[in-house]
């Protein structure tokens, strides 16, 4: 069973193991510096389908074969996982015909770990004996949602966001394979008012007055080198926000 450490560290007892992982992704992605550490990089970004929706349904189709198929096509007994667009129907739609129990979560760019956590503790707890986290999103499908259709002919500015079209799968049991989940850390929804600056945001909801985001030391958090001296970098929030473990 999980123990808890500070406000919202859980320690795994069991320390579940990630058995296999996959990654599909668009022609973008594949063109930049992680191109190596992915296993199919399509280039058509319809996916061979009619739609945004539909291709990122079978993007994530695509990495969840994946996934399995490297586990040596192990089914799990759950899959949680979820995607940018409403009630996560890309995510349910690549899921549906599959006949494995889902659940559907939706926490935006926290997703994956948020389905990670969530496997972990259920194989260390004993409610299932292999899960399967999962999460993606398609940039055409985003724009349409949260910005502006392509349709439209928007002109982007050059500093606007680029939602990533790609998606990510991994398969957890409770034998493992060489990387175990040891912890759990849950952030916090806070008013960061970081609204210039996409890390800081993302950073200021897993820091707080209780600690940093993952056990970086038992009694204090180190703030990690960092390139950069700016306002939001990740020396100045940990100085800010981290005094003891969480």
């Amino acid at each position: 069973m999980a123990k808890r450490m500070g406000r919202r560290t859980l320690a795994l007892e069991n320390r579940p193991g990630i058995v296999s992982y996959a990654a599909v992704v668009g022609g973008k992605e594949g063109a930049g510096p992680l191109k190596k550490g992915f296993d199919e990089v399509s280039q058509d970004s319809y996916f061979g389908q009619d739609s945004w929706e539909k291709a990122e349904t079978a993007m994530l189709g695509r990495c969840l074969d994946l996934c399995m198929e490297k586990a040596g096509g192990t089914t799990p007994a759950l899959i949680l996982g979820g995607d940018l667009l409403n009630q996560c129907v890309s995510s349910a739609f690549a899921v549906k015909d599959r006949g494995i129990p889902y659940l559907g979560l939706y926490g935006a760019c926290s997703t994956m770990a948020e389905g990670l956590a969530l496997a972990a503790l259920l194989l260390d707890g004993g409610g299932v004996d292999s899960a399967l986290a999962f999460t993606g999103s398609h940039f055409c499908a985003a724009e349409r949602q949260y910005r502006f259709p392509l349709e439209y002919g928007g002109q982007r500015t050059p500093t606007s966001q680029w939602t990533v079209t790609g998606a990510g799968a991994a398969l957890l049991s409770k034998e493992g394979g060489g990387l175990r989940i040891t912890h759990a850390t849950t952030g916090r929804v806070v008013d960061a008012r970081h609204g210039g600056s996409a890390g800081g945001c993302r950073a200021a909801g897993g820091v707080g007055p209780y600690g940093c985001c993952g056990l970086l030391s038992p009694r204090r958090c180190a703030p990690p080198p960092s390139r950069r001296g700016g306002r939001f970098s990740a020396q100045r929030l940990q100085k800010r926000f981290c005094r003891r473990t969480i």
